[in-house]
């Protein structure tokens, strides 16, 4: 995946197109996410961050801008605020938490890009997208169901 300003990504879609790629799209986002153009909402959200007490995380968290495990309230801080220009690392975090014996994944948020993306990686994994009260609830009868 790429991202930048909005003229040169079609450019690339366009290039990508010509040169024979499977498939070439533009996503539908708000801003240019995980680039150097997000450098200004980074320095704010460092500042923001700079002012909270962060605690040890009590469960296992992957930054999927190092595909690794965070430990400590420090590294998730820092975790946090690399991921606004950082690229993002989806399919090593992903096999990353396959090997620690992963098998749900959910996707909390509108649209389903990043199950499809799972999908490529590992299709024997479970997945489900929560995007409204709806799939929710079906999504908390099903968790309910596999852990009976």
């Amino acid at each position: 995946m790429i991202s930048g300003h909005a003229g040169a990504v079609e450019r690339a879609i366009k290039l990508a197109h010509a040169r024979g790629a499977k498939k070439a799209v533009h996503l539908p986002v708000s801003a240019p996410f995980h680039c150097s153009l997000m450098q200004p909402a980074q320095d704010r959200l460092a500042r923001d961050l700079a002012a909270l007490r962060f605690q040890n995380p009590s469960c296992a968290v992957v930054s999927n801008v190092d595909a690794a495990v965070v430990t400590s309230a420090q590294a998730a801080r820092e975790a946090l605020i690399r991921q606004v220009t950082g690229t993002v690392r989806w399919a090593p975090s992903l096999r990353l938490l396959i090997d620690k014996g992963v098998s749900l994944f959910i996707e909390v948020g509108p649209g389903k890009v990043l199950w499809g993306l799972m999908r490529q990686i590992d299709r024997s994994k479970t997945c489900v997208t929560v995007g409204d009260e709806a799939s929710l609830q079906k999504t908390l009868a099903q968790v309910a169901a596999m852990a009976a």
